[in-house]
């Protein structure tokens, strides 16, 4: 998955992009279920948690101290349908959660947006959460191409304006997973 990420050179308007393996399993950071049973899998596979191989990439854009992340997961046999059902599925259950965290309550409500089209499937959505500081608001944009699935988030803190993850470069991820697949 870490071959598959977008290289700096795509990303104009950047520092540096990195890109990690994610833990799987034990490595996974402990975060308290969310208080709403139907957010469950839909949160899961957003954080790609049953990915047997998942990969994470940080955009850090000039300008934008809120930046952007990736997670791109592979999954084997109808794995990725499976996590892109449970989004889709979370889409229509989960509107409101609460869940305890390592920064406190967090209080997310899930408002629906257009899908931007790509991929074999796409949705997009944010998840808004108040705060001392403001609004919280994180973009979503889930695409899933084979037997993959790139989630993309853009954060926005305090009413500052979401820029949203740009979308050409949403499609510049999805062809890459799809040339990786082929």
């Amino acid at each position: 998955m870490v071959a598959a990420a977008l290289p700096d050179e795509v990303v104009s308007g950047s520092y540096a992009n990195p890109v990690s393996v994610l833990g799987r399993g034990d490595d996974a950071p402990e975060v308290e279920p969310p208080s709403e049973p139907a957010c469950v899998p839909f949160l899961d596979a957003l954080g790609a948690r049953s990915a047997p191989c998942a990969a994470g990439q940080t955009f850090n854009w000039k300008g934008d101290v809120y930046g952007g992340e990736t997670v791109l997961a592979s999954y084997e046999g109808t794995g990725a349908q499976e996590a892109f059902a449970a989004v889709r599925e979370g889409l229509k259950t989960c509107r409101y959660y609460e869940q305890q965290g390592r920064a406190g309550l967090y209080r997310g409500t899930v408002a629906l947006g257009a899908a931007p089209g790509v991929g074999d499937e796409s949705a997009r959505f944010e998840i808004s959460a108040p705060s001392e500081e403001g609004p919280h608001v994180t973009e979503y944009t889930v695409v899933r191409v084979g037997n993959t699935v790139a989630t993309f988030s853009k954060l926005s803190v305090a009413g500052h304006t979401v820029r949203s993850f740009p979308d050409g470069l949403i499609a510049k991820q999805a062809d890459r997973l799809r040339q990786a697949q082929n």
